[in-house]
């Protein structure tokens, strides 16, 4: 006697109102709550016209929340002389870093997302700021709101370039900076290209050797603008010179 086999059961689809039946077609010039997103147009009937250039928000989520986000979490007092949290708001934001990590523990891998944010005025003031948690949007919130209490003031010559040539060092990263001329342009890295947009960088060249990690890039790259530039009062006191003698000799100032 042949065995019966057991009876399968079929999963239970979630279905979206409207295309219950098979073949049935949803009619799109009708707003579906599901279907349709931030409509913007309608008729009297509550039909969508089909004129509408998009329903869609025009920038992508990730820039809209950095660039709408409040950044109330930040002290005041944290912050440079003269910055307000009004002025947070008109900041340059870059997500540079967003990858998914995790931790391997006794009950096993515990991910989570890892978000490297690099903010600034473009007029001379930047910091970078890591952020990890469950989800992206809260990774990035929180590297956001670091970023802005670490901002730090970076020395521009002319308001467009660095002082002298910098050759840096950071773990396995080799990265050489370059002073240019004005219209030069910023002819390096990507990650380098963004946080010198955030400075108010606009004439450099950079090249990276060794390790090309986007963390030691970018970490290496505000250590070198920030700490290792020599600016022109520091090599006159150490000379003993005058500061219009070493603008002169150093960076052909007119007399």
């Amino acid at each position: 006697m042949a065995r019966q086999r057991p009876a399968v059961k079929t999963p239970t689809i979630a279905r979206v109102p409207g295309l219950d039946t098979p073949g049935a077609l949803h009619n799109l010039s009708e707003i579906h709550p599901l279907l349709d997103h931030y409509p913007r147009k309608t008729d009297q009937d509550g039909h969508l016209d089909l004129n509408t250039p998009k329903l869609w928000p025009s920038n992508p989520p990730l820039d809209e929340m950095l660039r709408s986000q409040a950044d109330d979490d930040v002290d005041e007092a944290s912050l440079p002389h003269g910055l307000t949290k009004e002025d947070l708001r008109k900041f340059l934001k870059r997500a540079l870093v967003i990858k998914r990590t995790s931790n391997m523990t006794t009950a096993g891998k515990v991910p989570s997302m890892y978000a490297l944010v690099v903010v600034g005025n473009g007029d001379g003031i930047a910091g970078y700021g890591e952020g990890k948690d469950e989800e992206t949007a809260r990774a990035v919130r929180k590297a956001t709101n670091r970023a802005m209490s670490n901002l730090t003031a970076f020395d521009r010559y002319d308001d467009r370039t660095i002082f002298h040539d910098i050759d840096h060092k950071f773990h396995a990263t080799k990265i050489q900076f370059r002073s240019r001329p004005p219209g030069f342009g910023n002819r390096c890295n990507h990650y380098i290209h963004e946080i010198c947009s955030c400075i108010g960088i606009m004439d450099i060249s950079a090249k990276v050797w060794g390790s090309r990690n986007p963390m030691n890039v970018i970490k290496a790259t505000f250590e070198a603008l920030g700490q290792k530039q020599k600016l022109p009062a520091d090599i006159a006191r150490g000379r003993g010179k005058r500061m219009v003698d070493v603008q002169h000799i150093y960076y052909g100032a007119s007399e």
